[in-house]
């Protein structure tokens, strides 16, 4: 009999194979280049989101301030280029750093829940970009980052797709390849041992807080220049989709096991399933109802029975 934690491994990518062959059987749109790029051009903020999340999932901490980052970055982008031009979108990624930095300083040194950490730190972001923005919907016509971004190469593949690439391409290798990563895996795992093996777990934590602050700055201005504006709440809906995708992906809560590559295949899974229920017309109450299901029984098969308890530190 095959074991839930062996089939876990194999969980991510079994479930975009499925979802591809059955709505590609039940709706002929489906499996079409149109909308194949238009799979790509919808899962293109959302992986670069999910890979700043997987970075703070993988310590065994949680950030609930994704959504709040990418809308706050956004709004201070697009408020700035008139001002100071294309720079403007750096000031965008130094605020998503400092938000970051704000929840990893609460949460590492003050040894505050990242969950509660985060939830507070939400509203505060929230507030600072209502104020920004006055509540209103800012248009987005920078046209050099419209130029970057916007628009299709290769003839129809999206650039912002390619956007996603680097990012996944970057955040995959440091996860792997760097002491920065390897960190990030032996404090998920025991952060006590890590600790006591002369490593400080403090500054790593903060750090893993500011570049994925950053990450989800980078997201919210990659979202303002695909949708042409920057408003109150764009990046709501991220916040729990960005979550579902990296535990979808294979990583654990409890911290120590998964990594960008397998958040992909959590993506894919998210987009897919959206994108073939809308052609199949399933009554959207029912598409939300079905999304939560799959995120349930993706914790019931990843997650190790006996961590259940180091669940978000």
């Amino acid at each position: 009999m095959i074991k839930l934690a062996t089939l876990g491994r194999f969980t991510p990518f079994l479930a975009a194979i499925i979802l591809v062959l059955f709505f590609s059987v039940m709706q002929d749109a489906f499996f079409t280049w149109a909308n194949v790029w238009n799979i790509i051009r919808q899962s293109s903020v959302l992986l670069v989101a999910s890979m700043g999340v997987t970075f703070v999932i993988l310590i065994g901490s949680i950030d609930l301030s994704v959504g709040a980052i990418m809308t706050l970055s956004a709004v201070c982008a697009i408020t700035l280029v008139p001002v100071i031009g294309e720079a403007g979108i750096l000031v965008g990624l130094i605020v998503g750093g400092l938000c970051g930095a704000f929840n990893g300083l609460l949460n590492a040194t003050l040894k505050l829940p990242s969950f509660l950490v985060t939830l507070g730190s939400l509203f505060i972001f929230q507030s600072i970009g209502l104020i920004i923005s006055g509540g209103r919907p800012l248009p987005w016509t920078t046209p050099i980052s419209s130029a970057l971004a916007g628009g299709v190469v290769f003839g129809s593949f999206p650039k912002i797709g390619l956007w996603a690439i680097a990012v996944l391409l970057v955040c995959a290798f440091v996860a792997r390849y760097t002491r920065f990563g390897q960190y990030m895996y032996a404090i998920g795992d025991n952060e006590r041992t890590t600790r006591m093996s002369g490593i400080s777990t403090t500054r790593l934590k903060i750090a893993v807080f500011v570049v994925a602050g950053i990450i989800s700055g980078l997201a919210g201005i990659l979202l303002g220049i695909r949708t042409f504006s920057a408003s109150p709440g764009m990046g709501d809906p991220f916040l729990l989709d960005t979550i579902a995708a990296v535990v979808l992906g294979g990583t654990l809560l409890t911290g120590g096991v998964g990594g960008p590559l397998r958040t992909v295949f959590g993506v894919l899974t998210i987009v897919i399933l959206a994108n073939g229920m809308t052609l199949l017309q399933v009554d959207p109450f029912f598409q939300i109802g079905i999304r939560g299901a799959v995120v349930i029984l993706a914790v019931l098969i990843t997650t190790k029975r006996g961590r259940l308890d180091q669940i978000v530190k």
